[in-house]
C-alpha cells in the first residue's frame, strides 16, 4: 500500500506492520523525504464485503456492501414461490345467522 507524507506530500516507505484483528492492520511509514523525516502510523481495516468468500470463516463478521445486499434479496426473491392469491380476486365470505343466534361463514 502506498501512502503519502501529510506533511511533504513525497511517498513514505513501509518500515514495519503488525495485524491488530482478523480485520486490521497498524503499518509504520517513514517519509522518503530525508529534510521532512516524518515517521507515522495508520491503521488499515477491512470495512465491509464487496465479493463474498467462497470459504467464509464464521468468526469474521463484515457488511455486506449495498451491492450486494440487492443482488442477495433480488435472488431470495427470484426463488420463492409464486401465490395463487391476486388482491380482490375473491368476495368476502358471506356471514350468516344460524338458529342459535351465532354468526357461521360459509
Amino acid at each position: 500500500m502506498r501512502m503519502m507524507c501529510p506533511h511533504c506530500q513525497e511517498h513514505a516507505y513501509t518500515r514495519t506492520s503488525l495485524q491488530l484483528t482478523s480485520t486490521s492492520r497498524e503499518t509504520i511509514f517513514q517519509c522518503r523525504n530525508f529534510e521532512c523525516g516524518h515517521v507515522f502510523s495508520a491503521v488499515t481495516e477491512i470495512n465491509r464485503t464487496i465479493s463474498p468468500s467462497a470459504i467464509p470463516n464464521p468468526m469474521v463478521i463484515l457488511p455486506m456492501s449495498t451491492h450486494i445486499k440487492r443482488k442477495l434479496l433480488q435472488t431470495q426473491l427470484d426463488a420463492m414461490p409464486s401465490s395463487q392469491y391476486q388482491p380482490g380476486s375473491h368476495a368476502a365470505p358471506a356471514v350468516t345467522t344460524s338458529h342459535q343466534g351465532t354468526e357461521a361463514r360459509h
